[in-house]
């Protein structure tokens, strides 16, 4: 004798997906671990220099990031202890947030520090390159919600 199954009941529990991040409305300011501010429509993380003379929310962990010094070896040391330092977030954005680039598409956020967050996206297809993605730092956010450098 066979019997019908009424329901399909699996017998392993599938991980539950993670849901979809909702991007920041467009006009707010993001709580952020760095300094968030909006000039002319584009959000961004003022540095020093700015910060001084534009309205910004206070990052929830650092400050503006100074300015960068001219010098190689400077500028080397400002970017290792400064700029490059890993936060948990840049203007709202987290490591796995799927985001547009300006002028490149869709992208995933990889990983973010004081200076921004680094995107990976794919390249198109061709016989002339190696790799099948490429990653860029975005720093701001224009007025269509699109990031860019």
């Amino acid at each position: 004798m066979q019997t019908i199954a009424l329901f399909n009941v699996p017998t392993a529990l599938e991980p539950a997906a993670q849901p979809r991040r909702v991007p920041l409305p467009l006009g707010e300011l993001p709580v952020s671990s760095v300094p968030a501010a909006y000039d002319r429509d584009h959000l961004y993380s003022p540095k020093a220099n700015t910060a001084a003379v534009v309205d910004h929310r206070p990052g929830d962990q650092f400050p503006p990031l100074p300015p960068s010094p001219s010098e190689p070896k400077a500028w080397y040391a400002w970017w290792r202890t400064e700029a490059s330092v890993p936060t948990p977030d840049y203007l709202g954005l987290e490591p796995g947030d799927v985001i547009t680039v300006v002028d490149t598409g869709t992208a995933t956020v990889v990983s973010t520090c004081r200076f921004g967050a680094v995107v990976r996206y794919e390249l198109p297809p061709s016989e002339w390159r190696d790799k099948e993605h490429a990653e860029m730092y975005v720093t701001a956010r224009n007025q269509f919600g699109h990031w860019y450098r």
